[in-house]
């Protein structure tokens, strides 16, 4: 039985993300199929995760990851993953406004290659990934948030 597949990550040292299951099932696992399809095989370690996987929640545990390990030697990875990983978890929520997606995405462009070593590139990159793949997914969060919000005070 083939299980429904929401998405993968390649764990190399920078991690790159094939998120939506129509790219997954469609790309060739192979270094020009996946660069086409702006992923990358990188070490060929990957975690796969099926439709029953939070994927808001396992980017921002990833997240919290790269800033633990930071070694806070550049402002970008620093001070950038570190609000990266804030709003990560305020989106798990949906606790935030839908501008701030833009925001994050923002974000995570600064970080990606202003940093000394591969570090802020590798959680700046899943980041993208979510926001390109899933961004209506945290949109719904954030209404759904605000709408349960709104019902408590009235």
């Amino acid at each position: 039985m083939r299980m429904p597949q929401l998405g993968l990550i390649d764990f190399s040292y920078i991690i790159l993300i094939c998120f939506s299951s129509s790219v997954c099932e469609d790309v060739l696992m192979d270094f020009d199929g996946l660069v086409a399809a702006q992923t990358s095989l990188g070490t060929a370690a990957i975690i796969v995760m099926n439709k029953q996987t939070d994927v808001v929640k396992a980017i921002a545990r990833l997240i919290m990851f790269y800033k633990h390990e930071s070694c806070g030697q550049c402002t970008p990875c620093r001070e950038g993953i570190n609000w990266m990983n804030k709003m990560m978890y305020r989106f798990v929520d949906g606790n935030a406004k839908p501008a701030e997606i833009d925001m994050l995405w923002e974000l995570s462009k600064q970080i990606e290659g202003h940093t000394i070593c591969a570090l802020g590139d590798g959680a700046a990159w899943p980041v993208q990934g979510l926001i390109r793949h899933f961004r209506p997914e945290l949109e719904a969060r954030m209404e759904k948030y605000h709408q349960q919000k709104a019902a408590l005070k009235n």
